[in-house]
């Protein structure tokens, strides 16, 4: 349902037809002068009487604008990286300690043991990946 062309607009309305016309510059439908004197008359509207003609001779948009991500999916997807940025640091080193301690001893190395650190955390990391995939935050 289309608004009443006598209600106030707001200035998201403002800023979405501006957006509309920024777009329509790019594409080179609109000269530098008639962008400008749009922009003016775009922040000049008070109704969306006053909005509509502004873009009325413009094709409407053909390309979606990108969904914006939520703050929290954001932050979960860093959340995540870190993680993994950590593990690979803690990882690197206990194998760095372990090769360290097996070459000073001069033994062939028999035990293992960064699997011990390495192998929980990151079962507990590939989980975590997971259900942020599952969730839709793909990072």
């Amino acid at each position: 349902m289309a608004p009443d062309p006598r209600q106030r607009a707001s200035d998201a309305d403002r800023d979405a037809v501006a957006a509309e016309l920024r777009e329509a510059f790019a594409e080179g439908r609109l000269t530098q002068d008639e962008f400008e004197a749009r922009l003016d008359q775009v922040h000049a509207a008070r109704t969306y009487g006053d909005l509509s003609p502004i873009t009325a001779d413009l094709p409407a948009p053909t390309t979606p604008v990108p969904a914006v991500r939520d703050d929290a999916a954001a932050r979960r997807s860093r959340t995540l990286r870190a993680g993994w940025a950590s593990w690979l640091g803690v990882s690197v080193m206990v194998n760095i300690i372990w090769f360290a301690s097996w070459a000073a001893g001069g033994e062939s190395p028999s035990y293992y043991w960064p699997i011990w650190v390495m192998g929980p955390w990151g079962a507990a990391m590939v989980i975590a990946t997971l259900s942020q995939r599952a969730r839709g935050d793909d990072p």
